[in-house]
């Protein structure tokens, strides 16, 4: 069973090469445009293995689907990596401090995030 790759982003196009790429790399993505779907998609059974979280998602912070699965048991220690078009030193510390496994700027290092 190929392990399931959580990403949440609002962007269609960066989430389609990301879903390409992920499927290349023997990932099998699945996919939430929104906050709201994100929540749904993270507890859903099977549960994934990973998340690719964009921290900006229009009006709302990613950032509290981080918050709310380290607060559930059986989530608490899925890999949550955070994505930002902005490289500030405040995107970086704010998914820091929620508890995000690593932050990537895009557009992607794919190398990196191999």
């Amino acid at each position: 069973m190929k392990p399931r790759i959580l990403v949440v982003e609002d962007d269609r196009a960066f989430l389609q090469m990301l879903g390409t790429w992920l499927e290349s790399e023997g990932y099998e993505p699945v996919f939430a445009g929104t906050l709201e779907e994100g929540f749904i998609a993270i507890a859903a059974e099977p549960l994934p293995d990973a998340v690719l979280l964009d921290i900006h998602l229009g009006e709302k912070s990613g950032l509290t689907l981080v918050h709310w699965a380290h607060r559930q048991r059986y989530l608490a220690h899925m890999p949550i990596v955070a994505l930002t078009g902005d490289d500030t030193l405040k995107d970086r510390k704010r998914s820091h401090d929620a508890g995000c496994d690593a932050h990537f700027t895009k557009p992607i290092d794919f190398h990196a995030l191999r």
